[in-house]
C-alpha cells in the first residue's frame, strides 16, 4: 500500500484557502499571519485602492481581506502549481470568482509558522 503525506506547507496552504473560502477572514488572519505581517498585492479589483497595495499588521490585513472577499465573492480553484522551501510557500493558481477568471501567484515568507511577508500577483486570465 502506498501512502502519501502532505507537506507542512501544503497543509498550511490548504487550511488557509479553506478558511478564507468559508468567509472566516478574522480566523484565517489571526491564525496564519504574524502580528506585524506585511501584505503587498497587485490585486486591482478596488476602484478606491489602485495596485500595488501595501498593508501592514493583522487588523489592516483583516480589513483588506474582508473587502477582497466582498469584491471577488467566491474562489473556484481551477488549477494550482505549488512549491515550498523551509521558510517560504510559493503558488500559482487559476480560479474563477465573481469578477471573472484570474491567474494569481503568491509568495509567503514564513516566520515561526506564520506568514510574515505576503507578496501577491493578480492577472486577469
Amino acid at each position: 500500500m502506498v501512502t502519501s503525506t502532505i507537506s507542512p506547507g501544503r497543509k498550511f496552504f490548504n487550511t488557509h484557502l479553506e478558511t478564507i473560502a468559508a468567509g472566516k477572514v478574522d480566523e484565517m488572519v489571526d491564525r496564519d499571519y504574524t502580528e506585524d505581517a506585511v501584505l503587498i498585492t497587485y490585486f486591482n479589483g478596488f476602484a478606491d485602492m489602485p495596485a500595488p497595495i501595501t498593508i501592514q499588521g493583522r487588523e489592516n490585513i483583516k480589513q483588506f481581506f474582508h473587502k477582497y472577499m466582498k469584491a471577488i465573492g467566491h474562489i473556484d480553484l481551477k488549477s494550482l502549481d505549488f512549491t515550498e522551501t523551509e521558510d517560504t510557500i510559493f503558488f500559482q493558481a487559476n480560479f474563477n470568482n465573481d469578477l471573472g477568471s484570474v491567474n494569481a501567484g503568491d509568495a509567503w515568507m514564513m516566520r515561526d509558522g506564520k506568514i510574515a511577508y505576503h507578496f501577491g500577483f493578480w492577472i486577469w486570465a
